[in-house]
């Protein structure tokens, strides 16, 4: 009997990827799907999933254009779409690719449902993980991983429990960063760099706004902060290396000076389809013509003088945690689109973040229901934030 699942974000990147392998899974039926407002880029997929019913599209507008063209299926409309979609659904699995913080709270509910949950949506983690961690202690559902790097790390901690390594023996997990479109440009030439240029990644294929995190590595933070979490590892223990190629996703060292790593196609579907596999699939075991295109790959270390907000971004979450998350992450997604619409030079982002870590505001804990007031009061910080940054640069 194939397993239900539900598929959050579904015409993203990651969501339309998901989709591409659910066409043909024996293992699942796909019975729901929600997706901000372009359902064109759903048309596609529907006659491959005779057992979708529940279609939740954010924009009451494009929902309602939607319902008229496919009575058939259950509509659900506006803000809450995606929470109603998993209340009607309660027994199936969810893959969150949404992006941003609206992911957080499909999430919780998930795990409240005792619901398996397939994470991609890295806000969960960063900005949520005390409110995470709290839901997971008392579910019966599992969190499984989506991003290469961690899927990597799952696969390499699993081989070693196998082979008998305890946890006591790891020293260090280590996620991978090719460097993003910027790692060989001139420093004295940040400033100067376009979208398009900052657009251009030499590896992946992405969305804009985790394209130009990759550039600043403020994404690479966040994953170090992501492998903490999942994983149960303190922040200390984990950390980052640049591969240039993007073919080596994580590494583990262990017993002092021994290393395991993941060596797998620059390609998300291997990810999504660890997911789906609920941690199944085991590590890729390198063949002699592995190693030696191993043996090939740049490997280099993250220059701080190049990549500052690599680590303001973990230092961050260490002082602030996750209500500072929800300012910092607010500030950036401002700063990255206001790049993008060519408001502001590239550097800018950079000047927002420090200026945010230095000028962050008295915080409150969180938790799940001051989270829409903390939000609010983030998203006006942004824009001051944003504001005075460009008049002191200006002068």
């Amino acid at each position: 009997m194939k397993e239900k699942i539900i598929v959050l974000g579904s015409t993203g990147s990651i969501g339309r990827q998901c989709l591409d392998i659910l066409k043909y899974s024996f293992d699942y039926e796909l019975v729901g799907v929600s997706l901000n407002s372009h359902y064109e880029v759903l048309e596609p997929y529907l006659n491959y999933f005779d057992s979708l019913r529940y279609v939740a599209i954010c924009d009451k507008k494009k929902a309602d254009e939607f319902k008229k063209l496919h009575p058939f299926y259950t509509v659900i409309s506006g803000e809450g779409c995606n929470l109603e979609i998993l209340k009607k659904n309660p027994e199936a699995t969810v893959f969150n690719s949404l992006i941003g913080n609206i992911g957080l709270r499909p999430a919780l509910l998930a795990l409240r449902h005792n619901q398996d949950l397939l994470l991609s949506n890295k806000e969960s983690l960063v900005i949520g993980s005390s409110l995470i961690r709290k839901e997971l202690a008392n579910s019966k559902g599992h969190l499984y991983p989506v991003d290469s790097e961690h899927v990597g790390l799952a696969k390499i901690l699993a081989q070693l429990k196998k082979e008998k390594v305890s946890k006591s023996q790891i020293n260090r997990l280590i996620v991978t960063a090719s460097g993003g479109a910027l790692r060989d440009v001139k420093i004295d030439d940040l400033k100067k760099v376009t979208p398009k240029k900052v657009l251009n990644h030499p590896t992946w294929a992405m969305g804009p706004k985790i394209t130009v995190d990759s550039a600043t590595l403020v994404n690479k933070g966040y994953e170090v902060i992501e492998a903490s979490v999942l994983f149960d590892f303190p922040i200390e223990k984990v950390a980052a290396v640049i591969c240039r190629e993007s073919l080596v996703h994580a590494l583990v060292q262990y017993q002092d000076d021994k290393y395991l790593y993941e060596y797998s196609p620059c390609d998300m579907k291997v990810a999504i389809s660890y997911a789906l596999s609920k941690g199944k699939q085991e590590i890729h075991h390198n063949n002699q013509e592995d190693i030696e295109r191993v043996k090939k790959l740049h490997f280099n270390k993250i220059d701080a003088s190049f990549y500052p907000l690599f680590k303001l971004t973990i230092n961050t979450y260490m002082k602030y945690g996750n209500a500072g998350m929800i300012y910092y992450n607010a500030v950036d997604t401002l700063a990255v689109n206001s790049f993008l619409k060519g408001e502001i030079p590239f550097d800018y982002i950079r000047e927002s973040l420090m200026f945010t870590f230095e000028e962050m505001p008295s915080l409150p804990t969180l938790t799940e229901d001051n989270l829409p007031d903390i939000e609010k009061a983030a998203q006006e910080f942004a824009s001051q934030v944003l504001i005075k940054v460009s008049l002191l640069l200006v002068r």
